[in-house]
């Protein structure tokens, strides 16, 4: 009896050790500011984001490609979160505003719509696909080669 109280104990020990494995962030840490930027579009798609915007009244059917067209409009501009370090705000005010869980964009990346813009350097490009139900966000760290990192999720508003 007192062996199978030992075993119950080592399963424990070992479920433990294991499980914060699983919490760990596995997303590719090679391009920062371009996953940076992509997090600030997760974030600005996000349908709690969303429900604070004119994107639900202005486009009630709400499709991927329809966030894409509200995003880069004047109304979709209005609602992007700040640039990093660019000195809209203070070091001290984006502090306080990162601990509220607001994203910057990252400094040296641009963000287009629809494709690549042949005149900027570093950029995340946005698309939809009405189809699939999805946003597409490649990332670029030259618009002439091919994307360095593609990532997609499921669009629901």
């Amino acid at each position: 009896m007192r062996h199978f109280d030992k075993l119950y104990v080592w399963a424990a020990l070992g479920i433990l050790l294991v499980l914060p494995l699983l919490y760990l962030d596995y997303g590719s840490k090679e391009y920062p500011e371009l996953n940076q930027a992509v997090s600030v579009v997760r974030y600005m798609s996000a349908d709690r984001q969303l429900k604070r915007t004119t994107f639900k009244s202005s486009y009630p059917e709400g499709t991927p490609e329809e966030f894409v067209q509200w995003m880069f409009s004047l109304m979709g501009l209005a609602v992007w979160p700040p640039i990093e370090g660019g000195g809209e705000f203070s070091r001290e005010e984006e502090k306080m505003m990162r601990k509220t869980g607001l994203p910057f964009f990252p400094s040296g990346v641009s963000i287009v719509g629809q494709n690549p813009d042949l005149d900027k350097g570093r950029q995340v490009v946005v698309r939809g696909n009405d189809i699939r139900k999805m946003l597409i966000v490649e990332g670029y760290l030259d618009p002439n080669a091919s994307p360095a990192l593609v990532k997609e999720w499921r669009f629901s508003h």
